[in-house]
């Protein structure tokens, strides 16, 4: 039976012990897009495998990567998700930056989970069709608009002719339905909605598949100054993080997976619960990356080399 004195002994090691945790633990900032692919961030912050590592996420949300660099270059945060396109042109122009983990890639799924919208009705079903039109992407120089493009050319139309509106994919449905536009690129959660409301609204193409069906489309990344000064804490990020992309693989249809989902992009659970979910890589692939690199390049886009194994963090890749 403890005396008053080793009590008050334990009560006090006790509360050290709760300071030096809170002491210990680093915080995160995180910068992210509200949409599907971002997932196993919101899963690691609900499950508790990032305060497992003694880690505290602050998430921010933008409209996209080309828009998020800015930031991240002027440690508004620590780690953003963002597109291949935006990183690699960042990069180009001299920021220095660091993939840390991966984020989305297209894999072999028979559900699309985004692609081109147009109001139903509408006379759109190749890029040629889209000469004179206006079509909406979330930024500009970002993966959607070079895919946009992409497709527009493959598919027999001058993409120079198309006007690209920066609208954000919240706000891409409204668009169409008062004409603001005459398509979008859109993705999960944002497609799913309009391609199963078939009075409104028709599925024109998948240009990812189309294009490039393997395409690495976003990873997550820091500055490279940041890394290097926080090795242990991306550490300790990149394994909590891909337990949440574990968990997401395993649980596509789990009901609390629509409550994470609907939580952090503001959708309506039931409507969550409809989506075609695509499962998310653990690892990057850098072959993958280099391919779209050629089609930045091809697009004039890319002028110059990229090294991507210089960087790209060991973790991403095992």
């Amino acid at each position: 039976m403890f005396s008053m004195t080793n009590l008050g002994r334990a009560v006090l090691t006790a509360a050290f012990a709760a300071l030096a945790t809170a002491a210990a633990a680093q915080t995160v900032r995180v910068n992210y897009i509200p949409i599907t692919d971002v997932t196993p961030v919101f899963v690691a912050i609900d499950k508790g495998y990032f305060a497992a590592e003694g880690l505290t996420i602050v998430p921010t949300p933008s409209t996209g990567g080309a828009a998020g660099v800015p930031g991240l270059m002027a440690g508004a945060f620590d780690v953003m998700y963002g597109n291949v396109v935006s990183t690699m042109l960042a990069q180009q122009q001299g920021f220095k930056l660091e993939v840390i983990a991966a984020g989305t890639k297209q894999f072999d799924n028979p559900a699309n989970t985004n692609g081109l919208v147009a109001r139903q009705g509408d006379p759109i079903k190749t890029g040629k069709d889209l000469e004179g039109k206006t079509v909406a992407v979330n930024t500009r120089n970002g993966i959607i608009w070079l895919f946009a493009r992409a497709w527009i050319t493959k598919t027999g139309g001058d993409a120079s002719k198309v006007t690209f509106k920066e609208v954000p994919f919240p706000q891409m449905l409204d668009a169409l339905r008062g004409k603001q536009i005459d398509a979008a690129f859109m993705v999960n959660p944002f497609f799913n909605a309009a391609v199963t409301d078939t009075g409104a609204f028709q599925f024109v193409a998948a240009p990812y598949r189309e294009v490039q069906p393997d395409v690495e489309v976003g990873h997550y990344i820091s500055t490279q100054d940041y890394f290097a000064k926080n090795k242990e804490t991306m550490a300790k990020y990149v394994r909590a993080f891909r337990k949440g992309v574990q968990w997401y693989n395993a649980n596509l249809r789990d009901p609390d997976l629509v409550r994470i989902i609907s939580g952090f992009t503001k959708m309506q659970p039931e409507l969550v619960a409809k989506l075609d979910l695509q499962r998310l890589p653990e690892v990057v692939n850098l072959g993958s990356v280099a391919t779209t690199v050629k089609l930045m390049r091809d697009n004039g886009l890319l002028t110059g080399d990229i090294d991507l194994a210089a960087m790209t963090a060991p973790d991403a890749l095992k």
